[in-house]
């Protein structure tokens, strides 16, 4: 799998604002273990300038980048018009993929996947990019040693023309998810990464609070969940799009986006991605903590070592599944109001 100078030679398909704000900085500044060879757009000029700039090929179709002999890993970083099927051919062809756009939307084919990683060996690994946050790991480690295991999260998030995958990511895609897709089931699988466990039960409200600035008549602009989790943990999260053109500047004064935790023996406020402040008891700390490696850096080397070690991500393709399910009960509960 990896070329004979040591690096894993990389295919990208999609170079919309991820690959220019997260991945392409990233992968150069780790070119002792990653060397991009071919890259694919729906829009073939942008391949060809961006091929121009790396010394690398610009391929017209998704089976030519794929069927390249120096194409070891693919890299799916926006959905494009062809949504989810680069990921299902890259599994057929064997070669690991690094997703970064949701699959949770789409149950049977991540069912399928996850059927051919346990089955034949094949690497999937999906980006949860909040997982490894400068404010998630330091709040991790206080809950392990100051503030005791966590009993209640209460959250809040904002997006602004679907920012799909918070700070420091893009801020707009082509192709926006309904909100419980994205990002709905990256904030429930964050609680799960601090509460270590699958919520048991969950409850949602859906709100449709500007019909006319909605993609679709059937999609709500502000969601509600509730999840209960084993010991009689719970997380309440909400979320919505902010529509700047009808509220213009209000975020200013309006409550600041944020996770308040609450633990056996005190609590903290996580802005993410690198703020937090926390108290036990003993007076307040304030905590503004460094993105330095970067977040690119950080999932780029787990997928390095999953590829070259096979060291299980977390979470796991099945993980994601289970997410997946959840989510798409958490659908079927209500629609918002016409």
């Amino acid at each position: 799998m990896v070329s004979g100078n040591g690096r894993l030679r990389v295919g990208v398909v999609g170079l919309g604002r991820l690959w220019e704000t997260r991945h392409k900085p990233s992968l150069t500044r780790m070119a002792d273990r990653f060397q991009v060879t071919a890259v694919y757009d729906q829009v073939f000029r942008r391949a060809e300038i961006e091929a121009a700039h790396l010394r690398c090929a610009a391929c017209e179709g998704l089976r030519a980048l794929l069927d390249r002999p120096d194409v070891d890993i693919v890299y799916l970083l926006t959905r494009q018009w062809f949504g989810i099927h680069p990921a299902r051919l890259a599994v057929e062809c064997g070669k690991p993929v690094y997703c970064a756009f949701p699959l949770i939307d789409n149950l049977e084919q991540l069912e399928w996947m996850a059927d051919r990683v346990e089955h034949a060996g094949a690497i999937v690994m999906l980006e949860f990019p909040r997982r490894l946050y400068p404010a998630t790991a330091r709040l991790r480690a206080l809950l392990e040693n100051e503030l005791g295991p966590p009993r209640l999260i209460l959250g809040l998030t904002r997006m602004n023309a679907f920012d799909r995958y918070a700070m420091p990511g893009p801020t707009t895609q082509i192709a926006p998810a309904p909100l419980l897709v994205d990002p709905g089931s990256y904030l429930l699988d964050w609680c799960r990464a601090i509460f270590g466990a699958l919520p048991e039960s969950l409850g949602r409200v859906a709100s449709r609070v500007l019909a006319s600035a909605l993609p679709g008549a059937e999609e709500s602009d502000f969601e509600t969940i509730s999840a209960q989790f084993p010991g009689g943990a719970q997380a309440h999260l909400a979320f919505g799009l902010y529509h700047r053109s009808t509220w213009g500047e209000a975020a200013q004064f309006l409550p600041p986006q944020g996770f308040q935790v609450y633990a056996e023996r005190g609590a903290a406020w996580l802005e993410m991605p690198e703020r937090l402040v926390w108290s036990s008891g003993s007076g307040i700390n304030e905590e503004r903590l460094q993105m330095a490696p970067g977040v690119g850096d950080l999932l780029n080397d787990q997928f390095y070592r999953v590829v070259t070690e096979r060291i299980s991500p977390t979470p796991s393709l099945r993980d994601t599944l289970e997410l997946a399910r959840l989510i798409r009960g958490l659908r079927q509960q209500q629609q918002p109001p016409a």
